[in-house]
């Protein structure tokens, strides 16, 4: 089951829908979907193939969605964007302001938050919440995926705050991308867990070499704001 929060413009009313993937979705029906302002999922379950097989399914939920400012999208749906990049799938294209992502960080999540971010041009704001992180020796994927320009980075992304376990190799490499491409950036945000990369944790030496790093990385906005203290809060 996939759960969606759908919370209307002007009103503190939400509305719960359970969604089988498995089953029919055609029977989702949310009223008056221009008014819906904010979009929540959850999955809990692990991500299966099996299951996100269903391309016209995810499609019919997900392009009742699109028009949402702010959408707040668990691990599952990211590595549904992934399969989607990788197999040259079309997604929908969604008018999201705000993106924040939950994710248990595996390599296989970054073709999918780059492919979400091709198809939210006028995203201002992202946020991604690091609960897990999985060590790839797999080269960097993302050196492959980048190519074509991403039009929320080259107009209108403002924002970047990243949480959690974030001084690790290849979410490195992700910020670093962001840092490179992002032209109108203003401000970039990272809170690492202080008892893992503070003074006493236990990848402390690493996450200050990641954070030097992050410091000399090439940026593409000359205004951007990239605050070392805010690494070890």
């Amino acid at each position: 089951m996939v759960l969606l929060w759908a919370k209307k413009t002007g009103s503190a009313q939400v509305e719960f829908k359970d969604i089988d993937m498995s089953g029919n979705v055609d029977v989702l029906d949310i009223a008056n979907v221009a008014s819906i302002a904010e979009v929540s999922s959850s999955r809990k379950l692990k991500f299966d193939l099996r299951l996100c097989n269903d391309y016209q399914g995810l499609r019919i939920v997900l392009q009742m969605i699109t028009g949402a400012k702010s959408l707040k999208l668990c691990s599952w749906f990211a590595l549904v964007f992934s399969l989607w990049q990788l197999t040259n799938l079309p997604s929908p294209s969604f008018s999201c302001k705000s993106l924040h992502l939950q994710l248990n960080f595996v390599k296989w999540h970054l073709p999918g938050i780059l492919n979400l971010l091709r198809h939210c041009p006028c995203l201002e704001n992202l946020i991604v919440k690091l609960t897990s992180y999985a060590e790839s020796t797999f080269q960097n994927i993302l050196s492959s995926m980048v190519d074509a320009p991403v039009q929320c980075l080259t107009h209108h992304l403002k924002t970047v705050e990243v949480t959690g376990l974030v001084m690790e190799k290849q979410v490195i490499q992700f910020l670093e991308y962001l840092l490179g491409h992002s032209m109108v950036l203003k401000k970039m945000k990272i809170l690492g867990k202080k008892e893992i990369y503070g003074p006493n944790g236990p990848k402390y030496d690493m996450a200050h070499e990641y954070e030097e790093r992050l410091m000399n990385a090439p940026k593409a906005s000359a205004s951007a704001e990239l605050n070392p203290s805010d690494v070890f809060p």
